[in-house]
């Protein structure tokens, strides 16, 4: 089975990837990785223990990863992140990003020369020193190649854009995750 790699750390949000990990889990093993093997508690409280270290990552693995947003606190010295990041993107895999978690493809020199978006308002991607300011765009949901990234509110829309760009979005998730439909309960109903 195919992988995408998760990142996690203390004060993650999850549910801005829940929607996406949702949609991908038929085609994708979902595989956490921190800076390190320890329980880390995300935003609304539940805890995660990590599958691997960011060291024990092997990007070639992979065919993307997905970076949710969160305190950035606890990922603004996490080299091996960026690296990581850095590494898939230059090997034109899914690079994607949530919220806040947009900084570290900024850090990583994803970002260089693209369009993106970002949860953190002008005065913090200023004071942040990574983001150049001509590219950011207002919007639910930015791509540009092989990268995504989308505003914390748009965890719909960004997982049904990172299910498109791995090709396993369908009718049938897109219209239910939409909230428009859901077919099981309609033809159980007939």
């Amino acid at each position: 089975m195919k992988k995408i790699l998760l990142a996690i750390y203390d004060s993650f949000s999850e549910f801005e990837i829940t929607v996406a990990t949702a949609m991908l889990r038929g085609t994708h093993q979902i595989i956490t990785a921190a800076d390190s093997l320890k329980t880390i508690t995300g935003e609304s409280g539940l805890q995660f223990v990590p599958h691997l270290m960011y060291q024990q990552v092997d990007p070639t693995e992979y065919d993307g990863i997905i970076i949710p947003g969160g305190d950035l606190i606890h990922v603004k010295d996490t080299l091996e992140l960026y690296d990581i990041t850095k590494t898939l993107h230059e090997q034109n895999k899914l690079t994607a990003a949530i919220c806040s978690g947009t900084y570290v493809l900024a850090r990583a020199g994803v970002l260089e020369g693209k369009p993106y978006t970002v949860t953190l308002h002008q005065k913090q991607r200023h004071f942040l020193g990574c983001f150049e300011e001509v590219n950011f765009r207002y919007g639910p949901v930015v791509k540009a190649g092989h990268i995504i990234t989308a505003q914390g509110h748009a965890y719909v829309d960004f997982a049904l854009a990172v299910a498109e760009k791995l090709g396993t979005l369908t009718e049938y998730s897109s219209e239910f995750y939409k909230g428009q439909r859901n077919r099981l309960m309609e033809e159980s109903i007939k």
